[in-house]
């Protein structure tokens, strides 16, 4: 039993519900005065508390005054006015000039006595219910005068406290006076933290009491949050005695069932648990006020006192409006100070980052300058590391221990993104090392993390890390509840080692990040990621601008930088150079063995062998495809000495090129233009030295042509007769002839080959050697070979339609025609128009055809053979003759060149490979044909070596159709003599 005779134990289900238990509907009331529910409707007393019998003189039984009118009982303080119920206010208690009625049990001059107590008189609502508190004014004359001094100087007192310098001598000052105002023994100011505890911030006691609470906190559990939310509405409360008794409601119920509310009422009672709470810490009666700033809850003012104490209504309300006062004022200083400290804080990073931003775009490299400015970063930020990643920018620095690279740390914390998040946005820890699950693999000692984060085509992100700060917490006694169980199911709450001073070490936390941080790391975030864009588009457009004038292959300029640097020059009347335009010799055999990879890697080291001959003011193109272009500087520039430099170049590609283990030797053709004498602009000089490049490779290659005026006349005559070849099919200028091929056993015609020729109006009648380069240069060959083959299967059609021997026409298509889309459908389309058969009909190909495009000239050399047109090699052994192509492509004829067929019985070479030739061709069960038999000796020779099939002017000139039949019949009489 405690002191004064009361039990000091709990329910143990009391003690374990207390967090959640409703204290705003305990019902009971303090027992030092007396409670009146009364239904506003009505007007009818509906529930007392029980002690009414106990204050109440002459009554007998609490229930009496029930379902009576309330004006029976209570009066005003004239008697002349009616008691207002529906003016009540919803919360906060209001003193009523009301009395009570007590003449109605006992006579009046029994009520005279000396020991009456006056009492004032509390009202408010809940809903439908007016709530009417009576509580005695019991005050000695001592103590009456004490009060009346005090309000005689309330004014002076409020004034002392504004005038408090800083906020720790104003919560001094304010306890002071409240102590003196409440005349309780101990004063204290309970400021609530962030993570629910308390701490006392301000404590002041009579004299004989020491301070023994100052400083110290107290843990969240000591006021439940149910407790909390009550104190926001109820601002002041008000423990009588923490040993009496606490009065019952009679009826226990309202009315309507329920219990009454009394978040409100002054006479609430307390929980079991509070009071037994109080009586740990040696406190009889409290008086509580609370400071709410801004809609929140910042805290309380406890007062405590050793004995039973009452404070009146004007020591309650001037109690009050020191709280209030408190409450402003703190929250006046608080806000003014951290704000200034705030503002403080956040000019110190925008400056840092205002330097930084300079920084970045003086620089324009982020990795470079973030790793120079980190250490300032971090120590404004009070930060051990720091990350970024934007994009393919991706860094991690700070003296922070790490133990993974730079990606596995960017992953782990961009795990912690918030992916909903489309807008800007900062994200915040503190308390990483708390617990496993919230720690950072890669970065072990970070205690804080601070995250922003942006939506920039994907998510970018910036973080800081802090370390870990070990705080030292004094508590009021160790915070955890220390329960005596008890054997009849009950517990004491036994004191928390007398509340005495107990330390704490708080450890996996680090210092909190404050608003302006996120701010700047926003901040932060938003400059790296602006910069970044600027540093991307400023790459992208050098990298633009580069690939706009030079060559990506070999990283020279290319043809439009180069002419417009000549151009340049041209015009500031720069004539001290010579234009050079250079070609390799060949290079497109290497193109076609072994492929472009390995012809780009020659065209690397021929462009590192031309730069390395060249000086820093001379100028070096690639043009395209194997053509270069050179401007040369030379102080009088003339033939002899652009000759002599050109000579260097060729020096210089003399060495073999060794690629992949291949060596190649190479030459080059040079063509050369001086200005002004060769031009006075870029295209004169171009075209001039191309002339002379033309020149040059006509000449033999491998050597440097110096322009003459005589080349230019050459090639008018080229582009004119390019021009005119362009007209000759619409004109009706282009003719066929048809020389015959003979079986050199029976010694008759067995094919005939057409043959296309010109007949220019002035030039007269052309060879195909003359023009058919030229068309093949001006993309007219299609047109030309679709024309021979319309006109040799019309040919074909006649020689039918006149009864005349079934004879093959072949027909030689270009490397253009044979890999045009539509050959076949072509072909079998205009056998079919004609009504020729396929095997009518043979196609000649040259070797140039397969050497550039195996595979395809492949498949639509098969494709004919399907259609039954035949096909042959043409001018076998002039290119890159191989076995291996013969094996792989469909044909059935093999057409020795002529070369051979004039030198074979001359030179023994020649002999020997025209031998090899016919063997290979009848080894692989191919129809073998000499072209260019001239004389009976080579027909002889050809027939004893296996080659069974002639054609050449031995036998017949080609000859215009109309003759064609009558030459055949006149050389198949002759041979047969």
């Amino acid at each position: 039993m405690s002191p004064g005779g009361r039990d000091d134990t709990i329910p143990a289900e009391l003690e374990k519900t207390c967090a959640q238990e409703a204290i705003h509907l305990l019902g009971t009331v303090q027992a030092y005065g007396f409670l009146m529910v009364v239904e506003v409707a009505s007007g009818c007393i509906v529930q007392v508390s029980a002690g009414i019998m106990r204050h109440w003189p002459g009554l007998a039984d609490a229930a009496a005054p029930l379902s009576r009118p309330l004006s029976e009982w209570v009066a005003t303080a004239d008697d002349t006015q009616a008691l207002d119920l529906d003016s009540l206010p919803a919360s906060r208690p209001v003193q009523l000039p009301w009395r009570p009625r007590f003449e109605l049990t006992q006579p009046q001059e029994e009520l005279a006595g000396p020991v009456s107590p006056q009492w004032e008189c509390l009202g408010h609502r809940r809903g439908e219910w007016a709530i009417i508190e009576w509580l005695p004014m019991l005050a000695s004359p001592d103590e009456q005068q004490r009060q009346n001094q005090v309000f005689a100087d309330f004014a002076g007192v409020i004034g002392r406290l504004r005038r408090s310098e800083d906020l720790d001598a104003f919560f001094r000052d304010s306890v002071r006076v409240i102590r003196e105002v409440s005349a309780f023994d101990r004063v204290m100011i309970y400021r609530f933290l962030s993570d629910g505890s308390g701490e006392v911030v301000a404590e002041h006691t009579a004299s004989g009491y020491q301070q023994k609470y100052l400083g110290l906190r107290f843990p969240a559990s000591d006021i439940p949050s149910q407790a909390r939310r009550l104190y926001l509405t109820n601002t002041l409360r008000v423990l009588a005695d923490v040993e009496a008794a606490m009065d019952g409601l009679v009826p226990p119920l309202l009315p309507n069932g329920e219990a009454l509310d009394q978040s409100h009422c002054m006479l609430r009672g307390l929980s079991e648990v509070h009071l037994a709470y109080l009586r740990n810490m040696g406190v009889r009666a409290t008086l509580t006020l609370s400071i709410v700033c801004d809609g929140k809850l910042w805290g309380l003012i406890a007062c405590h006192h050793h004995a039973p104490r009452t404070p009146p209504h004007q020591i309650r309300d001037g109690m009050r409006q020191i709280a209030e006062l408190l409450a402003e004022i703190a929250n006046m200083r608080i806000e003014a100070l951290s704000h200034l400290e705030a503002v403080g804080h956040r000019l110190r990073l925008d400056r840092l980052l205002n330097g930084l931003h300079q920084a970045l775009i003086q620089d324009g490299d982020i990795t470079t300058v973030l790793e120079l400015w980190l250490p300032r970063l971090l120590a404004a930020f009070n930060a051990s590391t720091l990350g970024v990643r934007i994009g393919t920018l991706a860094c991690v620095g700070g003296p922070g221990r790490r133990e993974g690279g730079t990606h596995q740390i960017l992953d782990e914390v961009g795990a912690r993104l918030g992916l909903q998040d489309q807008g800007p946005a900062v994200r915040m820890w503190d308390e990483l090392l708390t617990s496993k699950k919230r720690a950072l693999m890669f970065l072990p000692e970070a205690a804080g993390l601070l995250l922003a984060q942006r939506h920039d085509e994907d998510i970018i992100f910036c973080f800081l890390a802090r370390e870990e700060v070990v705080q030292q917490v004094h508590w009021g006694g160790e915070p955890v509840k220390h329960l005596v169980s008890l054997p009849d199911g009950r517990v004491r709450l036994e004191p928390r080692r007398s509340f005495t001073k107990w330390q704490q070490s708080v450890r996996g936390h680090s210092a909190p990040w404050q608003q302006a941080e996120a701010d700047a790391l926003q901040n932060l975030l938003r400059i790296l990621s602006e910069v970044n864009k600027l540093q991307m588009n400023r790459k992208m457009q050098e990298t633009l601008h580069w690939r706009a004038h030079h060559d990506h292959l070999t990283g020279l300029y290319n043809r439009r930088a180069m002419e417009d640097e000549v151009a340049r020059r041209l015009e500031d009347g720069q004539y001290n150079t010579a234009l050079m335009l250079l070609d390799l010799d060949h290079f497109k055999k290497i193109n076609d063995t072994y492929g472009h990879e390995t012809g780009d890697l020659v065209l690397q080291q021929l462009s590192l062998r031309l730069k390395a001959v060249m000086r820093e003011f001379d100028l070096l193109a690639r043009l395209g495809g194997d053509e270069f272009m050179l401007l040369l500087q030379i102080p009088h520039p003339n033939a002899a000495t652009a000759l002599t430099l050109a000579e260097r170049l060729h020096q210089a590609v003399a060495t073999p090129f060794d690629i992949k283990g291949q060596q190649f030797r190479l030459g080059i053709s040079i063509g050369i233009a001086i200005p002004p004498a060769h031009g006075r602009s870029v295209s004169e000089l171009l075209r001039h030295a191309d002339l002379a490049l033309y020149q040059a490779k006509s000449l033999g290659r491998s050597r440097s042509v110096v322009f003459e005026l005589a080349m230019a006349a050459s090639q008018r005559d080229y582009y004119l007769l390019e021009r005119d070849l362009d007209e000759a099919i619409e004109r009706n200028q282009l003719s066929l002839v048809f020389q015959p091929k003979v079986d050199l056993i029976s010694r008759k015609a067995v094919g005939l080959e057409a043959l296309v020729r010109w007949n220019h109006p002035t030039r007269g009648e052309n060879s195909p050697s003359a023009f058919i380069p030229i068309a093949e240069h001006s993309d007219q060959i299609i047109r030309i070979d679709r024309w021979v083959m319309r006109n040799a299967i019309a040919e074909q059609a006649q020689r039918h339609s006149d009864g005349l021997p079934k004879l093959p026409i072949a027909i030689n298509l270009s490397i253009a025609d044979i890999l045009s889309p539509n050959l076949v459908p072509y072909l079998t389309g205009l056998l079919a128009e004609y009504r020729v058969p396929p095997e009518a009909l043979e196609i000649e190909v040259t070797e140039s055809c397969f050497m550039r495009q195996l595979a395809e000239t492949r498949n639509v050399l098969r494709a004919l053979n399907d259609s039954g047109i035949s096909t042959s090699l043409d001018d076998f052994g002039t290119g890159f003759s191989s076995l291996s192509y013969l094996r792989q492509l469909p044909l059935q004829c093999l057409k020795i060149d002529q070369s051979f067929t004039h030198s074979m019985l001359q030179d023994p070479n020649a002999e020997k490979l025209t031998q090899a030739i016919v063997a290979m061709g009848n080894a692989l069960k191919m129809k073998i044909v000499a072209e260019g038999v001239e004389t009976r000796e080579q027909m002889n020779w050809l027939l004893a070596h296996g080659c069974h099939i002639g054609q050449g002017y031995y036998f017949s000139p080609p000859v215009p159709p109309g003759d064609l039949q009558q030459v055949i019949e006149r050389l198949e009489v002759r041979l047969s003599a």
